[in-house]
């Protein structure tokens, strides 16, 4: 089968865990980038460029004449390939750009947003032919599905095992070592929790912390750069805690962090939300919290008991090896798209309400 990926191809990113796991099963994948192509620089000032380089992609995107130019790459691609399934990464594509592909090529077309609604922006997709939406958030397929004309399905994020791992012998240095941990953007939410943990070791890591962020203990955790693949293997496994506070954004999932610190084999600790129960087994596989007076006793206790933690990043790891792999997900999202399943079994509900 010939698979199309539209979306951002740099390291330990979404599309490029997708089009990796598609061609080690066996599937014939071709790249579609729309857009700047980010992180050819390294290191700060590149990811700075990258920075200004979006905004003036996005600020002159929506003119048609820059847009139309922008997407014959796209046109030559599909028919060079004539691609039987194409899968959408982000919300990429406008309505029309969707139908054409359809009217060009005949192929099934999906869309997998792995992101929480607040991140929605002008939502093309809800307007666009797809053969089907796959979401993250359950709370997201409750409020589209049945009020958009394309099939709506439940896909929460995985981990990939063939990057996500730390290589076999290594020693963890002492660059890594700490209590607790995060990778991620230095958003307002995960500032505003960091900023009340400065009685312990953390390192922070991820892109160039934002100009707003103001002087504080987050800012002095920071370590100044991010980590990917094996690197965040390393991050997440030299420290005792994982502490991965969901963006308000996330109302009833996770995100997919929730599945590397798992699959990594890292003692994580996480917002509670409802879906987690479903996913992960709270108290043996993982470890939730639902106020900052919950958290820091909870921290304190799980920093004494070395045995119990390692127990549950033990559990946490079988876990996600056996069920939240990209290759998992999208063996489900393939059949979902030929009629043989309907993406991941919702949750019940009924009690979320």
């Amino acid at each position: 089968m010939n698979i199309l990926v539209i979306g951002k191809f740099f390291t330990d990113v979404f599309a490029m865990h997708i089009a990796e796991t598609l061609a080690a099963q066996g599937y014939s994948v071709q790249r579609f980038e729309p857009g700047v192509k980010l992180h050819r620089i390294e290191g700060r000032i590149g990811q700075r460029l990258d920075q200004a380089l979006s905004t003036v992609h996005g600020a002159t995107d929506s003119i048609p004449r820059i847009r139309k130019r922008r997407m014959r790459g796209l046109w030559e691609r599909l028919e060079e390939q004539r691609p039987e399934v194409v899968i959408v990464c982000y919300d990429f594509l406008w309505a029309d750009e969707v139908a054409a592909i359809k009217r060009r090529t005949g192929a099934s077309i999906a869309m997998w947003f792995p992101d929480h609604l607040a991140n929605f922006g002008r939502a093309h997709f809800m307007n666009a032919a797809y053969d089907a939406l796959f979401f993250k958030d359950p709370y997201i397929v409750h409020i589209l599905r049945g009020r958009l004309a394309s099939p709506v399905r439940y896909l929460p994020e995985c981990f990939n095992p063939a990057r996500h791992r730390l290589p076999e012998g290594e020693v963890i240095g002492p660059e890594y070592r700490c209590d607790i941990t995060t990778a991620g953007n230095a958003h307002s939410w995960r500032v505003a929790l960091y900023n009340q943990l400065g009685r312990y070791d953390v390192k922070l890591w991820g892109g160039p912390l934002p100009l707003w962020m103001p002087n504080g203990p987050a800012k002095a955790m920071h370590q100044g750069r991010s980590v990917m693949n094996d690197e965040k293997a390393r991050a997440f496994l030299g420290a005792k805690i994982v502490l991965n506070n969901l963006h308000y954004g996330e109302i009833w999932g996770v995100n997919v962090r929730t599945f590397e610190a798992a699959g990594i084999g890292a003692f994580q600790i996480v917002d509670w939300r409802p879906a987690v129960d479903q996913l992960l087994d709270d108290g043996k596989e993982v470890v939730t919290f639902r106020h900052r007076e919950d958290l820091l006793p909870m921290i304190d206790y799980w920093l004494r008991h070395d045995d119990e933690r390692a127990a549950v990043a033990r559990a946490g790891k079988r876990r996600a090896a056996a069920e939240h792999t990209y290759a998992h997900r999208l063996s489900l999202l393939l059949d979902s798209l030929a009629g043989r399943a309907d993406g991941y079994p919702m949750p019940d509900i009924r009690s979320w309400i």
